[in-house]
């Protein structure tokens, strides 16, 4: 997405010792040399549990009867005056879908996020947009049941959440009931309501709304339309849109034309996107419009999703040449895409060439490359790179160590994962919690005693939750085992699939 692309930093180069070439090494141990055996176990300590919810004092407030003098807000506030406390932004999604009514879902959540400053974050506005039962239905219903104009906060919540959930009816809804309060929408909301068009059409129709209510596009805004339109194939509009932005009183720049390329490349047209890198390279859109490390990012992802891997290659010396330097995504972007045709020995030239010209870190470009085998399924090479990369001091990101930590238990290398995760942690590096749980299972599984044992321990003192199914299949094979002190605590952990912590 474009969106994303344009937020993409510059990020600081810092150099580190090169790694050899060689990828041929293999990995720590077999995978069926047994670990050693750990030490005498600590006294567990059970992680103190979250508080239980308060479910039904919500939904006693939500079917009151409610009287012009006592709205749904007023009723919220005054029962629960500190709405972060009591509904923690985590709890949300869990707990939408089980109040009485679609409708109602809706203006809890917008009473509640209405006392959240700042908003949450997109991530978590996409979480509880997908969490929102009938969204499509409940966004008209509440506005048709509104006698007067809602909160201006309101709208743009309503707005952002179609946006996250693709509904651009329910955007366009709520831009006309805004208009037939006489309310003007802001930059924001036309930027939102932009988000989630899906075709030209949905781009005119937002754009009739905002000439009519006598606002102009800002950049942010023509940004996002050419880069709608682009991506709808209508190219000719899109370059209107640019064409028009001086009455506008706003500028071309290399962001909105790296927004058309964008657009252009998603669609695959590969001789396009080269013809419109060579416009703005040739100077005569003007020196704002040349192109930057993004721009050739969105021209490299598109060689490397059409296979043309010796284009991609050329687009580094391509930028080289007018002095724009790399950054962690077009790196990424690159070796991802080599990896993934197993040109191996392409791959360590290019990181070494980044590495060695300063550009990047040795870890962030290892680390990028380790991931990348592991996703290719080489796991030789991967384990390999890992030893090197700990004998050079490289230190591993906790990504790059879930991922590999993760890939030899889907393989059923437990032992070995089991040797790698020791190895990590005396790094002082912690995996993502779900490497923990399903190390974990496989080990009671297979019948390494001890090593689950040792594992498991990790897992209480770190308070990892554990999905249900998975919790209720530990605590079968611990007590099997023996182990009902380790089964009790893992038991304590369990989540049950429709828990609302509040």
């Amino acid at each position: 997405m474009l969106l994303n692309y344009i937020k993409y930093e510059l990020l600081s180069s810092a150099e580190g010792s090169a790694l050899p070439a060689t990828y041929n090494e293999t990995g720590p141990r077999n995978a069926t040399t047994r670990a050693s055996p750990p030490p005498p176990p600590a006294p567990l300590h059970r992680p103190a549990q979250p508080r239980q919810p308060q479910l039904a004092a919500l939904l006693s407030v939500l079917t009151s009867p409610l009287t012009s003098s006592r709205p749904l807000p007023h009723a919220l506030s005054r029962a629960f005056p500190s709405p972060s406390d009591a509904f923690p932004l985590r709890t949300l999604p869990r707990l939408l879908p089980l109040l009485p009514s679609p409708v109602l879902s809706l203006r809890f959540l917008l009473w509640r996020l209405t006392h959240s400053s700042p908003l949450p974050s997109p991530h978590a506005l996409s979480s509880l947009a997908s969490s929102l039962p009938d969204l499509r239905s409940s966004v008209p219903l509440l506005l048709s049941s509104s006698a007067e104009p809602l909160p201006l906060r309101h709208y743009v919540l309503l707005l952002n959440i179609s946006a996250h959930a693709g509904l651009f009816p329910t955007s366009l809804a709520v831009l006309r009931h805004m208009r037939s309060f006489g309310l003007v929408p802001d930059g924001a909301c036309f930027h939102h309501a932009l988000r989630a068009a899906g075709s030209s059409g949905d781009v005119s129709a937002v754009l009739e709304i905002m000439s009519g209510s006598g606002a102009s596009p800002t950049v942010p805004l023509i940004v996002t339309a050419v880069h709608k339109l682009a991506s709808a194939g209508d190219f000719e509009s899109a370059r209107r849109m640019i064409d028009k932005m001086l009455e506008f009183g706003c500028v071309p720049n290399v962001v909105v034309y790296t927004a058309l390329l964008d657009g252009i490349c998603g669609l695959g047209d590969v001789d396009a996107a080269f013809g419109l890198v060579e416009e703005m390279e040739g100077g005569k859109l003007g020196a704002s419009c040349a192109p930057n490390v993004v721009t050739y990012t969105c021209l490299l992802k598109c060689l490397c999703g059409k296979g043309e891997l010796g284009e991609a290659l050329s687009v580094l010396d391509r930028m080289a040449a007018r002095g724009v330097l790399p950054n962690r995504v077009f790196m990424r972007t690159l070796v991802e895409g080599i990896c993934s045709e197993q040109r191996v020995a392409d791959a360590y030239a290019v990181v070494e060439r980044l590495v060695g010209d300063g550009n990047l870190s040795s870890e962030q470009c290892y680390n990028v490359l380790l991931v990348c085998l592991w996703r290719v399924g080489m796991a030789l090479e991967a384990e390999g790179l890992a030893q090197r990369m700990m004998k050079k001091g490289v230190q591993l990101t906790p990504l790059a160590s879930s991922s590999m930590v993760g890939e030899l238990c889907s393989r059923k290398r437990l032992l070995d994962a089991c040797y790698w995760l020791g190895v990590i942690e005396d790094k002082g590096v912690l995996c993502d919690s779900y490497v923990y749980v399903d190390l974990l299972l496989g080990l009671c599984e297979e019948g390494h005693v001890l090593e689950a044992s040792a594992l498991g321990r990790k897992v209480v003192e770190r308070g990892i939750r554990i999905e249900a199914s998975c919790a209720d299949r530990l605590v079968e094979l611990l007590k099997q085992y023996g182990d009902e002190e380790l089964a009790s605590h893992i038991l304590g952990l369990r989540r049950c699939p429709d828990e609302v912590w509040l």
